[in-house]
């Protein structure tokens, strides 16, 4: 291997880290060689809507923690929250890959840029007291010009499941959510897709025949029925029974991904016994009938409930 990139994957995998902030830099300086390798100079703006992109996935699908600080995340991810906020006010609640709403959302650029000059740009070559050699910065300019652009594209396969690895380990120190390696490969192939959740309704039905909703009581009709999350889906990033009821069409869509209380977690306890002991007359070998006996038994609702909080 060129020691150019055996000097980048001790980097990656050695340098200090308080936040993310040095793997998405990384990942965009790489991603940008791979897009065009004989780019001599990589503009700071370019980096940083890239950055913008990758928090805004992570962001909008998992709201992941991307740094140590429990009260604060760090700033770049402030600033993508609040786009993402003001996209959610003018668009709903549904969530976006960056990519397919990025003429629509403003890239606060400058700000990003200021970020990644300061806390990232001189930092991220740096193990211990030694700087290797990985690119050249002219920060009055505000570009990067990585030594070998060519080697970024030809190790590209290797650097980014790197990249990945050392980014999982960092936001699993921050974040105590499921799946977060899953979560990492979803965002980065695109590939989050929300599954049907109509297999769910023989099961459903089995405790709650006429379909009243979970949280008004009320009785449904097939326009208003919704199957929907208790612990937020994206908290999870998982379809299980045990964390699925019937509600109202417009109540879920009112609720989004809020935290339930305790009384609706108990709740939620009691409909499981029930649901389990209905089961148990249909067989005991079934998966469905195991999964929620297994969920049951390691109370999987209130401790996930106590993670997500």
């Amino acid at each position: 291997m060129e020691n150019y990139i055996k000097d980048l994957s001790y980097v990656i995998q050695n340098g200090s880290m308080t936040n993310t902030y040095k793997m998405v830099w990384i990942r965009a300086i790489v991603e940008t060689c791979v897009e065009n390798p004989n780019l001599k100079l990589i503009h700071l703006d370019q980096l940083s809507e890239k950055i913008f992109g990758y928090y805004w996935d992570q962001a909008i699908f998992f709201d992941l923690k991307q740094g140590a600080s429990i009260k604060q995340n760090p700033v770049i991810y402030q600033l993508v929250l609040k786009q993402i906020n003001k996209y959610r006010k003018a668009y709903g609640n549904q969530p976006k890959f960056y990519y397919k709403v990025s003429s629509k959302v403003e890239v606060p650029l400058k700000e990003i840029g200021y970020e990644l000059r300061k806390y990232v740009s001189d930092l991220f070559p740096k193990v211990g007291n030694k700087k290797y050699n990985i690119y050249d910065l002219d920060k009055p300019n505000r570009t990067v010009a990585p030594y070998r652009p060519d080697l970024l594209n030809q190790y590209s396969d290797i650097l980014f499941p790197m990249i990945s690895f050392r980014l999982t380990q960092k936001l699993e120190e921050f974040n105590d959510s499921p799946r977060i390696a899953k979560k990492v490969k979803g965002v980065e192939k695109r590939e989050i897709r929300r599954q049907s959740l109509g297999k769910f309704k023989e099961y459903l039905d089995l405790e709650n025949p006429d379909r009243i909703c979970f949280f008004t009581g009320q009785k449904l009709d097939a326009k208003n029925t919704s199957i929907d999350h208790i612990i937020p889906w994206s908290y999870l990033f998982s379809d299980d029974l045990w964390n699925l009821v019937y509600v109202n069409r417009g109540f879920n869509s009112s609720k989004s991904n809020k935290i339930p209380d305790q009384q609706t977690i108990d709740k939620l306890k009691k409909r499981n016994e029930r649901l389990y002991n209905l089961l148990k007359t249909r067989g005991a070998k079934q998966k469905e009938t195991n999964e929620l006996k297994i969920a049951i038994e390691n109370d999987l609702v209130g401790k996930f409930w106590v993670g997500c909080r």
